[in-house]
């Protein structure tokens, strides 16, 4: 019996603004709050609805996580659509208890395969994941060599933000208000890894922002193999501060090609607008 193949994944990766011409890549909302206000259906909305309103207001944003009966529901979904498989890639496992609701529900739903996977990472890198994954389904690849693929690229990429802003990750209990109102004073700004175990790890803090965009495409030269490597660019609405980092990357890097996506509601309601993130994949 010949296996068709499915691909899914979860809006964190922000693949809506991808335009990967793939019908057998699919995605499952993680919802937003603002007050009692959800934002999903991030497919058809993106993500600007949810800018605009965080942008006014001063309630603290909250994220959720697709229910084990959503999940299952799009397992459901997926397997009405003559699909045999499901290879389902969420956000890692240390940020989100969404890997988790997809064990149990996989263990529930009947007639369709369905395979987990700790990806150990968010944002572009995992939409990344996915279109690589669902176009080896397409060219006739096995569920063991997909998987196969998939843990080689998890040791392929690196991912690091910095913001201008520290209010949200005060409003988010990341920051004490003490230390935020020294940083801001001092124009201090953090240059965060997202490390290869999932984690979100502060590496240190740079004196103005400018010198934390530049420090960023310093470590990604460190990084990157300039033979294989991509460079991902991610931002919101800063559309002044995408202008800089895209000019230090085409000065540093004139030869590697460079992707700019938007970061996904999900990851900007933990770190707030004014957030510029740089990645890379190793292929």
């Amino acid at each position: 019996m010949s296996r068709k193949i499915a691909i899914l994944t979860d809006s964190t990766s922000s693949l809506y603004n991808v335009d990967h011409g793939l019908d057998n890549i699919f995605l499952i909302d993680i919802p937003c709050f603002i007050g009692e206000k959800i934002y999903k259906d991030f497919e058809k909305k993106g993500d600007h609805p949810f800018y605009e309103d965080l942008a006014k207001t001063d309630l603290v944003p909250k994220t959720s996580q697709p229910s084990v009966g959503e999940t299952l529901e799009k397992f459901d979904e997926i397997k009405e659509l003559g699909f045999t498989d499901i290879v389902y890639l969420p956000l890692s496992q240390h940020v989100s208890g969404t890997y988790q609701n997809g064990f149990i529900a996989k263990d529930m739903v009947e007639g369709i395969n369905v395979e987990v996977v700790d990806t150990l990472t968010t944002a572009s890198i995992l939409s990344d994941m996915a279109v690589a994954s669902a176009k080896l389904a397409k060219e006739g690849k096995t569920v063991e060599e997909i998987l196969a693929n998939v843990e080689e690229l998890k040791t392929k990429w690196g991912y690091y933000v910095t913001v201008d802003d520290l209010t949200s990750l005060v409003k988010n209990g990341r920051l004490s208000n003490a230390k935020s109102f020294i940083a801001n004073l001092l124009r201090i700004k953090p240059v965060i890894k997202f490390t290869n175990g999932g984690k979100l790890v502060a590496l240190k803090n740079v004196r103005h922002y400018k010198r934390a965009l530049k420090n960023l495409v310093d470590i990604i030269g460190e990084e990157i193999n300039p033979e294989t490597g991509s460079i991902h660019i991610a931002y919101t609405t800063n559309t002044e501060d995408l202008e800089i980092v895209k000019e230090l990357v085409a000065e540093r890097f004139p030869n590697i090609p460079v992707r700019v996506y938007t970061l996904s509601s999900t990851v900007v309601a933990h770190v707030g607008l004014k957030v510029i993130g740089i990645g890379y994949v190793n292929y």
